[in-house]
């Protein structure tokens, strides 16, 4: 029996209308019927509306959108009011001015530690400035003395020095050409010098003969 009635509630239910008292009562669609094959390939024709009344459309749209607008941020503005005159929003508002009051004086605190730390950096740093022209000022002053040292000693060396006048210039002509003197030499492999341009070395024993230092 209930086989039976079930297969009759799906063929109502699969069937587009019932009968009741001799007239069709239309049901809706099963969810899972597909298109009907008269409808698959037809289009519906989109509405052509003329542009008087399109703009009026937009305008009556446009208005829709301006009223609800206001409307909205009409309402926020309410909440907001009602918000803040509550109890719960003073007190927010005073835990807030609290907390504001306990930044500013951590954020005092602060930059007078910043302010100590600044001033105590900056006195080292124009101490050890200080000390270091200071310095610099004593090495250059050591460097021009030394320098005047250095000036005075080849000054006294330079003058030291004979140097051929105008009056004796003679008398030293006469000497270089009494006494000439050679620079030319030789070295022989055993490390041996003879000089002289002339010089014979079978003429020079081998215990005078002038021997190149090894240094």
């Amino acid at each position: 029996m209930f086989g039976r009635s079930r297969t009759r509630v799906l063929n109502i239910i699969n069937i587009s209308y019932i009968q009741s008292r001799s007239k069709r009562v239309w049901v809706r669609k099963p969810l899972g019927s597909p298109m009907a094959k008269s409808k698959i390939f037809r289009i519906s024709p989109k509405p052509i509306l003329p542009d008087d009344e399109n703009a009026e459309i937009k305008r009556l749209y446009d208005n829709y959108k301006n009223s609800m607008k206001s409307l909205r941020q009409y309402f926020f503005e309410q909440s907001l009011k009602q918000a803040e005159s509550g109890e719960v929003a003073q007190m927010k508002h005073r835990l807030e001015a609290q907390e504001h009051e306990r930044l500013m004086e951590e954020n005092r605190l602060e930059n007078e530690k910043v302010s100590m730390l600044r001033e105590e950096r900056l006195k080292i740093q124009a101490e050890k400035t200080q000390q270091y022209v200071l310095a610099s000022l004593m090495k250059k002053e050591g460097d021009v003395k030394l320098h005047d040292v250095q000036m005075e000693a080849f000054l006294a060396k330079q003058m030291s020095t004979p140097f051929i006048q105008a009056e004796n210039i003679e008398k030293a002509i006469e000497d270089a050409l009494a006494n000439p003197v050679n620079f030319n030499f030789a070295i022989d492999l055993d490390g041996y010098v003879y000089r002289g341009k002339d010089t014979a070395i079978d003429m020079i024993p081998e215990e005078k003969r002038e021997r190149l230092n090894s240094n």
